[in-house]
């Protein structure tokens, strides 16, 4: 089946200033048209603004960027902070996927923009790039390490490269993935797939094997 692209952008209280909407509208033009392709002209009237309230607010089209890309790193910092150390050995995996997947589904805008702007070779994608890779490292295999729950054959840098090129990888072919399943990837029904099967593939590639337990007769 086809895929429909929406803007995925997930919204917050401090969302609603004016500022804000004028990133989300340049984020959603970078996704869209690129760097090279996006004006401020062009953001502006996707923001319902004046190009001098842009210019007010950021400066110059670096200056957007700028605030576009960080705004990427502090959501993630945001969603994934203390996500090991709230969690028990038990139910991590699994919380870990809830948490990916929902990151996923309400930032697919974001991940769109930084996918595109990797492959056209922006060397400040590839600083927020490092900044989600030290995420993932941080938040989740370094503390997983600690509480025993990470089998320590595991290759720790693939491992966190692995977490961020999956999902990257995921929304930019995500209209040839949707083509080949039942309903568009980003339906509930697609995302709870892709949660189930790539939670299990994390599971069994980096976590500590379970001791089987002997008994005595």
């Amino acid at each position: 089946m086809a895929s429909s692209r929406t803007a995925h952008i997930k919204v917050r209280e401090s969302d609603l200033s004016t500022s804000a909407r004028i990133r989300n509208a340049a984020l959603e033009e970078f996704a869209e048209k690129g760097v090279s392709g996006t004006t401020l002209r062009g953001v502006a009237a996707a923001a319902g603004v004046s190009t001098g309230l842009v210019q007010h607010h950021f400066g110059t089209k670096a200056g957007l960027k700028q605030s576009v890309e960080q705004h990427v790193v502090d959501v993630a910092l945001e969603t994934f902070g203390g996500l090991v150390g709230d969690t028990s050995d038990a139910d991590i995996w699994s919380t870990m996927g809830d948490k990916v997947t929902a990151w996923v589904a309400e930032n697919t805008t974001s991940l769109r923009y930084l996918a595109r702007a990797l492959t056209d070779g922006d060397p400040s994608a590839n600083r927020v790039f490092t900044a989600l890779l030290m995420i993932a490292r941080s938040q989740w295999l370094e503390p997983l390490a600690r509480g025993g729950g990470l089998d320590p054959k595991a290759d720790a840098d693939w491992a966190a490269l692995h977490v961020i090129v999956f999902n990257l990888a995921t929304v930019l072919l995500e209209p040839a993935i949707s083509a080949q399943l039942p309903e568009p990837l980003f339906t509930p029904s697609q995302l709870r797939r892709w949660n189930v099967a790539t939670t299990e593939l994390y599971r069994r590639g980096f976590a500590m094997p379970r001791r089987r337990s002997t008994t005595r007769t």
